[in-house]
């Protein structure tokens, strides 16, 4: 049997001292978020947790890293501690890094017996990709060291699948999508040319431009007058600029804009990694609403990324909608994974757990239409 070791990483600053082998271990991998790599899984912890415990549980076989999971103390319900991954619905920056090639059943063994021995009584990871092998193979190396997991899928999420043939893939697509399409663009374009701009360089300065610039669009959306917006919170926006900056010096940062004229429209700010590009925040200026200008920039950038070719998917990141359904070509789950220690504080963590879930459903079930 394989001879593994085992690891702990217990700061931001020893996973930045690991990005060498955390991201190959992520360049290996089946995980294409680049936010999941260790400079930004860092700057996660710094900005949203900056003083909680933190456990990047490693697994190496020599000098080679085979299976990664970071860990941060959250509180359940705003009073139990567990453990969770770096993640939020700001900013997914953590997920199970796993390197395909090795023994999948063997590292994920060895995955859970690190974390059986950590102390928090419970873990909640609510953004799992749980289709992923490596998902798959720790959750059931958990349940076979007896430990309760309950996966609770949550939503799908849509991608497009690229080949170079975009005329194929939009015959594909609904004609009331089509008719909308040539509708609006046409009204839009009575009075100036429609244009694409995809950007995908930047200095410092322009990301900053770039970003004060969607993000003003964003904020007077629905967004803003939600609270949700992220000029809102200047906090967040110190955040998203240091994480763009980071991407932009990878060259993964991508903004595609749609002008009217000479004024942006709507905006769809992305990232690349492992050839596919993620569509992580989207926005259009509330003047144009009628006329569909998010449709119309994700036409003209699936046109632009299909006749590159060096795109092989396009992922929307968040839930699957109507709209989004529209355009998706596949889908995979999201789902909420749950795990408890067979000790006593687990079990009875576990027993809240679905005492809270049952309230839960039921107070959903009131609201249902009859």
């Amino acid at each position: 049997m394989a001879s593994f070791q085992l690891r702990q990483l217990e700061s931001a600053n020893q996973l930045r001292a690991s990005s060498a082998a955390w991201d190959e271990l992520w360049r290996r991998g089946q995980t294409t978020i680049p936010t999941a790599r260790a400079a930004l899984a860092a700057l996660w912890l710094e900005h949203f947790a900056p003083a909680a415990p933190f456990r990047a549980l490693v697994v190496e076989q020599g000098d080679r890293m085979l299976a990664a999971l970071p860990l941060v103390e959250q509180k359940w319900g705003g009073w139990f501690r567990c453990g969770g991954l770096t993640s939020n619905y700001w900013s997914p920056n953590g997920d199970l890094l796993f390197d395909p090639a090795t023994d999948v059943n063997g590292v994920a063994a060895a995955l859970a017996g690190a974390i059986e021995a950590l102390a928090w009584p419970i873990f909640w990871f609510d953004l799992t990709p749980v289709d992923q092998p490596g998902w798959q193979a720790l959750i059931a190396a958990l349940a076979d060291r007896g430990m309760n997991v309950d996966v609770h899928p949550r939503w799908d999420v849509g991608r497009i699948v690229l080949d170079r043939d975009a005329d194929a893939y939009f015959a594909a697509r609904s004609k009331n999508l089509r008719k909308a399409l040539r509708r609006d663009a046409q009204r839009l374009e009575e009075t100036a040319p429609l244009q694409l701009r995809l950007d995908e360089h930047f200095t410092t300065e322009q990301v900053e431009n770039c970003l004060r610039e969607v993000f003003a669009i964003e904020n007077r959306s629905w967004k803003g007058d939600a609270g949700g917006a992220v000029m809102r919170h200047p906090a967040m926006f110190e955040f998203y600029l240091r994480q763009a900056s980071q991407l932009a010096e990878w060259s993964d940062l991508r903004l595609a804009r749609l002008l009217h004229g000479k004024r942006t429209i709507a905006f769809d700010l992305g990232w690349m990694g492992h050839r596919v590009y993620h569509s992580y925040k989207v926005g259009y200026d509330p003047d144009y609403r009628r006329s569909g200008p998010g449709h119309l920039l994700r036409e003209r950038l699936v046109r632009a990324l299909a006749e590159r070719g060096d795109v092989r998917a396009i992922d929307f990141q968040g839930p699957q909608t109507e709209a989004l359904a529209a355009w998706a070509t596949e889908t995979y789950p999201i789902a909420r994974v749950v795990i408890a220690q067979r000790r006593p504080s687990g079990r009875a963590a576990w027993t809240a757990y679905h005492a809270l879930a049952k309230t839960v459903r039921w107070w959903r079930s009131l609201s249902r239409p009859w």
